[in-house]
């Protein structure tokens, strides 16, 4: 054999090594915060590897690929959690969250591929970062002036994360809240002239509502009890947030 045909002879071996060493792939999805020993698929039929080989093959979970949270039961090929998986501290805030896990079998030596999917659950409620703010609106504001309201923080993602503000039902403010970011935010419009002499507190609550999927989750909405205090001075009104509870979220400016 010429040192060409030597050569198209190696690069068919190495094909066929090549192959054999990389052989199959299984995407599975599961929801964090499982329990452990949740399973997560039959890792044996979907690599289509007989269930009685697994232990003479040695198959395994690879050590450094996620292994700590996934393993195989060798009698009955079935993949499980084997710790708890907290999504945003593994992926943040990512709309995707993908677990790479590699699998080894040898007897001929083979390596597959597997990818979790972890779909984000409704488990974090919408914060508020400080306990108090302090606003000063002049005397002469008019009817359609803004204030910006603080912004609440959800670690959750997607169709679970914050959706919208509620202001409760006043004389002098409405809210409006902005969805086209990434995260909404709100603002108070003042609806009428303020009238200290009339009224010079208005206890209001604001809420951040989050959903589950579609549907309000009332369970981690959170809610900030304020009162609103005008005082005249300087020819200002100075709107004072009181907090009344002392398990509230907090806020940040």
């Amino acid at each position: 054999m010429d040192i060409s045909g030597h050569f198209i002879a190696w690069w068919i071996l190495f094909g066929v090594c090549l192959w054999q060493t990389s052989l199959g792939q299984a995407v599975y999805s599961i929801s964090e915060e499982v329990n452990k020993g949740t399973v997560v698929g039959n890792i044996a039929k979907d690599l289509k590897i007989s269930v009685y080989e697994l232990e003479s093959r040695m198959f395994q979970i690879v050590s450094g690929s996620n292994k700590k949270y996934f393993d195989v039961n060798m009698k009955t090929g079935v993949l499980f959690v084997n710790e708890r998986i907290d999504r945003e501290e593994f992926c943040e805030q990512n709309l995707r969250c993908v677990m790479n896990v590699e699998a080894l079998a040898q007897n001929p030596h083979q390596l597959y591929r597997i990818e979790i999917n972890v779909v984000d659950v409704n488990d974090n409620s919408p914060r508020f970062l400080n306990s108090s703010l302090s606003m000063n609106i002049y005397e002469d504001a008019s009817p359609g002036d803004r204030f910006h309201l603080p912004v609440a923080e959800d670690d959750d993602v997607g169709s679970n994360s914050l959706k919208d503000y509620r202001l409760s039902s006043n004389e002098y403010f409405s809210i409006d809240v902005h969805t086209g970011q990434q995260s909404p935010s709100a603002e108070m419009v003042l609806q009428k002239s303020l009238d200290r002499e009339k009224q010079s507190v208005i206890n209001l609550v604001l809420t951040s509502v989050a959903f589950l999927g579609k549907k309000q989750n009332k369970h981690l909405n959170n809610t900030l009890l304020i009162c609103l205090i005008f005082t005249l001075i300087f020819l200002n009104f100075t709107l004072i947030f009181l907090i009344f509870t002392s398990n509230l979220p907090c806020f940040y400016g």
